[in-house]
């Protein structure tokens, strides 16, 4: 009589456990959404890293319209930075646009410029941030500006 309750009870373990298991593989798997300040700094660090592949990844589609990935990766680039810090984050309302302004230091024909200021404008698409791109009239450090008329 004491075999069959523990056969009995462990089948009705086992039976537990393949049933919890299934429930579980039949839940919906929900990822956890990036948040925009660590999206900010892996594309910043892509950047730092020169990893121009992994930085255009993080382009809104708009931007990504604009410029083809191939023309993004092969740019010639004069100048980089040698740091960075996240100095402000403003999400705009309703939640899916936001401003985020970023100190670099930049090293610049041997010179160090310390903490220049960028502003990034960053959107939310499918539910992920993403980075409006500097390709349109954004004036680049360190390049002239054109004289007024």
């Amino acid at each position: 009589m004491k075999n069959n309750r523990r056969t009995l009870l462990a089948a009705a373990c086992c039976l537990m456990l393949i049933l919890s298991a299934g429930c579980a593989a039949l839940s919906p798997i929900t990822t956890k959404e990036e948040p925009l300040e660590e999206r900010v700094k892996n594309y910043m660090q892509a950047q730092m890293e020169r990893k121009w592949d992994r930085a255009y990844a993080f382009f809104d589609s708009s931007s990504r319209e604009k410029v083809a990935r191939e023309s993004y990766i092969y740019r010639t680039r004069s100048s980089n930075f040698k740091a960075f810090s996240i100095e402000e984050i403003k999400v705009l309302p309703p939640g899916d646009q936001a401003t985020v302004k970023v100190r670099m230091d930049i090293p610049y024909m041997g010179y160090d410029f310390k903490g220049v200021s960028q502003m990034q404008n960053w959107v939310k698409e499918k539910g992920e941030w993403f980075v409006k791109s500097e390709f349109s009239s954004q004036r680049k450090p360190f390049t002239p500006q054109e004289k007024q008329k």
